[in-house]
C-alpha cells in the first residue's frame, strides 16, 4: 500500500487517504462500537385442534428480506401504539393467507440485544426481550 514510499511521496498520500476514508484498516468489522440491536417477530398460530406453530414474516426475495427488516426496525422505534399494532396486524394477515385453517395468531415483538465484542469472547450469547405481544382471532376478523 506504498508504506515503502517515502513519506511526503503523493501516490503514497493518495493511498493512505483512500485506505483511511474507505475504512480498509479498521479492524472491528462486525463488532464495531455501539452496533445497535434488531428485531425480531414471531408469530404463534394456533389450529382448532390445539396445536401450535411458530413461524417468522416470510420474504420472496434479498430485498424484500431487507424491507422486512427496516419494516420491523420501524414498528420497533414507533412511539404511537395503535399504529404499532396495525403494522403488525398487517404482517399477521400475511401470515394467515398461508395458514388459513389457523384460529388465532399471537404475535410477540422482540429487541435482541447483541453481546459486546469482549462479552462475545466471554461465551455471551445475544438476549431476547419481549416488548410488544397482540393477539388476533377469527372472531376479530382478517
Amino acid at each position: 500500500l506504498g508504506q515503502r514510499l517515502p513519506a511526503p511521496n503523493p501516490v503514497r498520500e493518495a493511498l493512505a487517504t483512500y485506505v483511511n476514508l474507505a475504512g480498509i484498516e479498521v479492524g472491528y468489522g462486525y463488532f464495531g462500537p455501539n452496533v445497535p440491536g434488531t428485531y425480531k417477530l414471531t408469530f404463534e398460530l394456533h389450529y382448532p385442534d390445539g396445536h401450535i406453530e411458530y413461524e417468522l414474516p416470510q420474504v420472496s426475495s434479498v430485498a424484500a428480506g431487507l424491507r422486512v427488516s427496516r419494516l420491523l426496525d420501524e414498528i420497533g422505534q414507533t412511539k404511537y401504539d395503535t399504529l404499532r399494532e396495525i403494522l403488525v396486524r398487517m404482517l399477521a394477515q400475511s401470515v394467515w393467507r398461508e395458514h388459513p385453517e389457523v384460529k388465532a395468531v399471537h404475535a410477540v415483538f422482540e429487541w435482541i440485544r447483541l453481546p459486546r465484542l469482549n462479552e462475545f469472547e466471554h461465551g455471551k450469547k445475544e438476549s431476547h426481550h419481549v416488548l410488544y405481544t397482540y393477539e388476533f382471532s377469527l372472531a376479530e376478523g382478517r
